[in-house]
């Protein structure tokens, strides 16, 4: 699965990259770590609305979401979706037939190795392209207190290719990173339902991905993790026997 990524760039450089602009509302800063159980609102780009950026939040609500109580709840469980089963489950099943598409703009996310007892976490990018857009659904929800619509996202994920199954271990799952040919059609085409499960279950080439350790300061709670020392490489020892891992 997918919980941390970073956005290291700046607000022209999103708007150039995908020729959309950003609303000034945005104040968007550098992003070197977000966590998505902080739920933090991020720039995406929808299928609808493809020419400009808009701000939501990490964790999809779904419509029917009746209470806040609800939606509190939910959101936890809806970071992430399994692409092959989007059309299946209630949470991203009316997104997905609606068409709800959206790109994630992201420069790398992370990922941990797992060895017998420890964890070691993993900074992983694309060389191929600075900014790389992960697919993902969207759905906007009637707060029925405020009355305010809340737009949220979940970002999909795949089976792990070569690369990200010998980092991620446990799971062998990662982000369903675009290449420019899919994302133009995840974006901008009308899919139908066996065209996108066909898109989505592409994966990344392995030759197109860097990654390298970083320390655990990512798991530090007296520590700030949004900073660029978060993304600085860091060497283990239990890890020189596994060149597999770095790429």
């Amino acid at each position: 699965m997918c919980y941390h990524k970073s956005l290291v760039v700046s607000a022209p450089e999103l708007e150039k990259r995908y020729e959309a602009t950003m609303p000034a509302s945005a104040h968007f800063q550098p992003v070197y770590h977000a966590n998505a159980y902080q739920f933090p609102a991020w720039p995406i780009v929808t299928h609808q609305e493809p020419g400009r950026f808009q701000m939501m939040h990490w964790g999809l609500i779904p419509r029917w979401t009746k209470t806040n109580d609800d939606a509190t709840e939910i959101r936890t469980r809806t970071i992430n979706a399994r692409s092959e089963t989007i059309y299946d489950k209630p949470s991203f099943r009316s997104s997905a037939q609606a068409g709800k598409r959206c790109l994630i703009p992201v420069t790398g996310f992370y990922e941990w190795h797992t060895k017998g007892s420890k964890k070691f976490p993993f900074y992983i990018t694309a060389t191929d392209q600075k900014i790389v857009s992960v697919a993902g659904l969207w759905d906007e929800w009637p707060d029925p207190e405020t009355g305010e619509l809340k737009m949220t996202y979940t970002l999909l994920t795949t089976d792990a290719n070569s690369l990200l199954a010998e980092i991620h271990n446990s799971k062998k799952r990662m982000p369903c990173l675009l290449t420019a040919e899919a994302e133009h059609a995840w974006l901008h085409d009308n899919l139908s339902e066996k065209e996108a499960l066909a898109l989505l279950e592409k994966q990344y080439p392995t030759s197109r991905m860097h990654s390298y350790s970083i320390s655990k300061r990512i798991t530090s709670r007296s520590e700030p993790s949004d900073v660029p020392e978060v993304m600085a490489p860091s060497n283990y020892p239990e890890l020189t026997s596994q060149p597999q891992l770095f790429a």
